[in-house]
């Protein structure tokens, strides 16, 4: 995925990774050797069964486990923060609304740290150390 910041008239990214599933989340760039660029979703305040089981038995079962689960699962600091543990270089913490525009920034991050944001924003991006980005710069993710 490729990332231009609209404000500065540049290229962020060409090559960003996508996380999807917990796991590349979970890991992160802990697997890259030099700095790389990755985005992510969270999901806090999001239903994790598909809306298109809600109506089968497996989408109730879930609706059931994660009422069970509730407070572990959708625990505000485990899906609106990252870490940097196992990773080897720093790196910028980009957080975006939902327009792409960055309301938190963490530039700088050095290895075994935490960086928390607001559950209101979702969209995350993780950049080489370095990145010429500000609060309030406009990102596309094309």
């Amino acid at each position: 995925m490729r990332v231009f910041n609209k404000t500065k008239n540049r290229v962020v990214a060409e090559d960003a990774a996508i996380a999807r599933t917990l796991e590349e989340k979970s890991t992160g760039l802990t697997k890259y050797e030099t700095p790389h660029a990755m985005y992510f979703e969270t999901r806090w305040g999001a239903c994790p069964v598909p809306i298109d089981e809600h109506g089968s038995f497996r989408g109730k079962v879930g609706h059931a486990l994660r009422n069970i689960f509730h407070p572990l699962v959708d625990f505000p600091l485990f899906w609106c923060g990252v870490h940097t543990f196992g990773m080897r270089f720093p790196i910028d913490v980009v957080v975006l609304d939902g327009r792409g525009i960055v309301r938190a920034l963490k530039k700088n991050m050095p290895p075994k740290r935490f960086f928390f944001w607001s559950p209101l924003w979702k969209r995350i991006l993780e950049l080489p150390s370095g990145s010429a980005i500000e609060i309030g710069d406009e990102l596309k993710l094309v």
